[in-house]
């Protein structure tokens, strides 16, 4: 097995050295989804699968809800379902699956709060002191409507593209 490191746009690849490209969510960070679609046809062998783990605009994710400031950059910059399908589509994949999963992101709401609280999510990251500490606060005293002992999940897309072998 081999790692590297490289751009996602132009990977330190030889052609159709790769039987799987795997990206986990950073699809919305892609400055030209294109290009790297492209690229991973580039560098996979004959029947190779490109995977993309990644929110999607109409997903449902917990910050949603406490962030209202959250909702203009869902909307900008993390792509429809169909944005991610056509773009891989038109680069010569075939698709294999698309599923929305969903995955436990904290044990309870206080672990939850806890791990908002780092601000180590890149939407969070980036909103000002004001709209952090106000949502914040509404975590902590989320309400009847959370179940504060289950745990805290969010959604998540799933796809699963191939090359024709």
């Amino acid at each position: 097995m081999t790692f590297r490191q490289g751009s996602a746009e132009a990977l330190p690849l030889t052609d159709g050295f790769a039987d799987l490209v795997f990206m986990s969510m950073i699809y919305h960070h892609l400055t030209d989804p294109s290009a790297v679609a492209r690229e991973c046809h580039r560098v996979l062998c004959s029947g190779g699968f490109a995977c993309i783990r990644n929110g999607i605009r109409e997903t449902d994710f917990p910050h949603r809800q406490f962030f209202p400031s959250l909702e203009a950059m869902v909307a900008a910059e993390l792509p429809s379902q169909n944005d991610a399908m056509l773009v891989f589509l038109a680069a010569g994949f075939n698709e294999v699956t698309h599923r929305v999963v969903t995955q436990v992101v904290a044990p309870d709401w206080d672990h939850f709060v806890e791990k908002s609280a780092l601000r180590a999510d890149s939407f969070l990251a980036r909103l000002s002191d004001r709209e952090f500490e106000e949502g914040m606060a509404a975590l902590r005293c989320p309400g009847a409507a959370i179940e504060q002992n289950d745990p805290v999940t969010e959604e998540i897309g799933w796809f699963v593209f191939a090359l024709s072998g």
